[in-house]
């Protein structure tokens, strides 16, 4: 179990080619955030509110496999769906970074470009980049930045 970590596309899609996928052991990724932290990149934000299926008139049986409905119901689940996608994509105006618990959980929230841009603004204003970056010992901190560069150039990320 771990984190597997997918750049969009602008329309949402996963990214297709080398590098555009990174992964993460369960253990590796409190260690990533904690440097993450420490180089200003995460901000605190508290975690969504996600709609409720009564909000809907819906109940799990309605999203199992082979369950009959009639076209209200496909609606409602349907707009159910939108609503919760949009809280698993939502993000600030203008983002300080990348909220912290969408990269915590593996939950398939997106990464806006735009949070990636504010993480790696204040990263790259560190003095002691280049150092973090030496091709010395553990290469998962470069390959991470690497990654992160990719995903502000095409589309954001998801983690699940």
């Amino acid at each position: 179990m771990g984190y597997d970590i997918y750049i969009q596309t602008p329309d949402g899609k996963d990214a297709e080619g080398d590098g555009t996928y990174f992964g993460f052991a369960w253990t590796a990724m409190p260690r990533t955030l904690d440097t993450m932290n420490n180089f200003g990149m995460l901000v605190d934000l508290p975690f969504p509110t996600f709609p409720k299926l009564s909000e809907y008139g819906l109940k799990r049986e309605d999203f199992l496999p082979g369950a009959a409905s009639d076209t209200a119901t496909t609606d409602r689940v349907a707009a159910y769906r939108t609503a919760y996608l949009a809280a698993k994509d939502a993000s600030e105006p203008e983002p300080k970074g990348i909220p912290a618990y969408k990269l915590q959980f593996n939950d398939g929230f997106l990464v806006t470009v735009a949070e990636i841009t504010a993480a790696l603004a204040s990263y790259e204003a560190q003095t002691i980049v280049e150092i973090a970056e030496m091709p010395v010992g553990d290469q998962t901190w470069p390959s991470w930045m690497d990654f992160l560069r990719r995903a502000k150039a095409l589309g954001g990320l998801r983690t699940y």
